[in-house]
């Protein structure tokens, strides 16, 4: 019974450091320092192991305050859903977009070697 206790307020509060790290992280990429984006995903990793210790011991019921503590965890959820679902949008969007910038420098590769044209530029893109 005081395991799961435990194990329930290491949930919660990984769950309340993800979310305090999550609202540090700016939505352009470029703008967040070294290595965040890597610490929430070991924040994300470690709960990943409690929830599996979590399964593991579940003996089917839960007490009054081991519920209370599910509740306190299931509203950081509901706040770090919107959050998670907003950094993973821009987070998509910057990834197009510099796929897209590649593409199109991709498309010039050659435009610029020096060709025999006799002065005339000619459009070499593919």
């Amino acid at each position: 019974m005081e395991k799961k206790r435990d194990q329930l307020n290491g949930f919660l509060s990984q769950t309340q450091a993800i979310y305090t790290h999550a609202q540090l992280l700016d939505s352009d990429m470029d703008k967040n320092e070294e290595g965040q984006l890597e610490r929430l995903q070991e924040l994300f990793d470690q709960r990943q192991e409690t929830i599996e210790a979590l399964a593991n011991d579940f003996t089917g019921e839960w007490s009054e305050e081991e519920q209370a503590i599910i509740a306190e965890i299931q509203q950081t959820e509901m706040k770090l859903q919107p959050l998670m679902t907003k950094l993973h949008e821009q987070f998509s969007q910057q990834m197009n977009r510099l796929n897209q910038t590649r593409q199109a420098s991709g498309k010039y590769a050659g435009a610029y070697r020096q060709s025999n044209a006799g002065g005339s530029f000619i459009d070499q893109r593919k």
